[in-house]
């Protein structure tokens, strides 16, 4: 394996979080559903971020990566029958140049299912006691607080993503054209 893309490998064993693990956090009870939901959003773009970030820099390493390729051997058979390979001479190509590409990938499906308690809230004016724009709001408190108790509180969360691999992007892949002298 050349060296350069060894260290690359490497180098980007574990990539850096996107939040850190010790970054420090205040956990609320609750939020409003509209804000969980967009928080999973992110998340997924966020991840496809990283995603194709990681595609585009492996296209610049197998671009950077240089092989030696012999593109023509000649097999020479003698008067006696004997047969013998004749090598022509080797030439320097990128692996882009061989046709090696990065597979793209992007998120297909993303599922998050959380026991929670659901609430519709209505935003209220402390000063006029008037009534405002009615919310959906997530809870885990009482649920938390009865798992806390030991009492048969059924509770799971489960978190699903399917990758599919997509095709590269047109104007990615480089036009062929051979010549002959």
């Amino acid at each position: 394996m050349p060296t350069n893309i060894a260290k690359k490998i490497e180098r980007n064993a574990f990539r850096k979080p996107i939040v850190p693990i010790e970054t420090k956090t205040n956990e609320v009870s609750m939020t409003s559903f509209a804000d969980l939901v967009r928080m999973m959003a992110e998340g997924i773009a966020d991840a496809q971020q990283s995603l194709d970030r990681s595609s585009a820099e492996m296209l610049v390493d197998l671009a950077d990566t240089r092989v030696d390729v012999v593109r023509n051997i000649t097999e020479v058979i003698d008067e006696k029958g004997a047969i013998t390979y004749e090598n022509g001479p080797a030439q320097s190509v990128s692996l882009l140049e061989l046709g090696m590409l990065p597979t793209f990938y992007q998120f297909s499906e993303a599922t998050v299912e959380v026991s929670m308690d659901l609430h519709v809230v209505e935003n209220v004016d402390e000063k006029s006691q008037t009534k405002g724009r009615k919310t959906l709001f997530a809870n885990t408190r009482d649920i938390r607080m009865e798992r806390k108790l030991n009492r048969d509180v059924k509770m799971a969360s489960k978190l699903t993503a399917t990758l599919v691999p997509v095709p590269v992007p047109l104007r990615l892949e480089p036009s062929r054209t051979t010549e002959t002298k």
